[in-house]
């Protein structure tokens, strides 16, 4: 669908959406400029758009909601009321808006109660190889792990998610998402190091300045109030490694993007190089069964 406004120069708007599991996503997407200087409202059941001069609306022909274009407003009214949250993004720059359906909020409640829900990360993928070393990249041994450890809590009866299953890309905002999406009890990271120990970071928040990814993802108001719960994770991750392999293990603090926007108790483990060690099914083993006694001594 061509929205044509009256005869002026316009700015070209695209307008995108997909629908899944009672989300809706809805995404307008044009010049950075033009993106960045426009207004947002939102209310439970609208979404009102105003932009700083006129524009062409294109848009994919039929979609669950009203579509109301202006001369240089475009409001979205929802058949149906929800929770909306409201992402500015750039590289496209786009306007980015994720509503949950009411409903679908309540039927998932009592599962989110019953049930213990893990998302494993496994860090880089695709072009980007992270560590190189030897035969083994550390995308692969990444992925190898999470799946491995996907595997083998499943078996203990905890509802896990992979961000990626294969040797793909993600990008850091599409992991942000996805973790968020699932309402995590734990999240975990997966990477390698450049040196021989076990090091394991969880979030810290820093209260002075602004950054634009800290303004795009909201770092304080999701990770906040799971900090505590954060530094626990990594402390129960840590004795359980030391107790594994023997070793000491190195605890940080950091600001690091992927964690600080995750609103669960989240921890990376970087895992020793494999300068230093030789990831057979031994050690991967023994990788696996100490991330589950530790996520066990978390009290998960």
């Amino acid at each position: 669908m061509a929205v044509s406004l009256p005869a002026q120069k316009k700015t070209d708007v695209l307008m995108k959406f997909s629908e899944q599991e009672g989300l809706i996503r809805i995404v307008f997407e044009g010049d950075e400029s033009f993106i960045n200087k426009s207004e947002v409202a939102t209310s439970s059941s609208q979404i009102k758009i105003e932009f700083p001069e006129p524009f062409n609306l294109t848009a994919q022909n039929a979609f669950p909601f009203e579509l109301v274009p202006g001369e240089k407003i475009v409001k979205v009214n929802l058949k149906e009321k929800g929770e909306i949250k409201f992402f500015r993004l750039s590289s496209p720059a786009r306007l980015v808006f994720d509503i949950q359906k009411k409903e679908m909020q309540s039927e998932k409640q009592p599962d989110t109660i019953i049930s213990r829900v893990l998302v494993i990360d496994a860090g880089h993928g695709g072009y980007d190889f992270g560590i190189t070393s030897g035969e083994l990249g550390e995308k692969d041994i990444n992925l190898s792990l999470a799946k491995g450890l996907a595997t083998a809590l499943s078996k203990k009866d905890k509802k896990v998610f992979l961000i990626r299953k294969v040797d793909q890309y993600i990008s850091l905002a599409d992991r942000i998402y996805f973790v968020n999406l699932k309402n995590p009890d734990i999240f975990i990271s997966l990477h390698s190091s450049l040196s021989q120990n076990f090091v394991l970071y969880s979030p810290k928040l820093e209260e002075h300045g602004s950054n634009e990814l800290a303004d795009l993802y909201s770092f304080s108001m999701r990770q906040k109030k799971y900090i505590g719960k954060s530094k626990a994770l990594s402390d129960s991750l840590g004795k359980a490694i030391k107790d594994e392999f023997k070793v000491d293990v190195i605890q940080r603090e950091m600001p690091l993007p992927l964690l600080n926007s995750v609103g669960a108790p989240s921890v990376l483990i970087e895992l020793p190089s494999q300068r230093f060690v030789v990831y057979d099914q031994r050690m991967r083993e023994g990788i696996i069964n100490s991330i589950i006694n530790g996520i066990a001594l978390y009290g998960l």
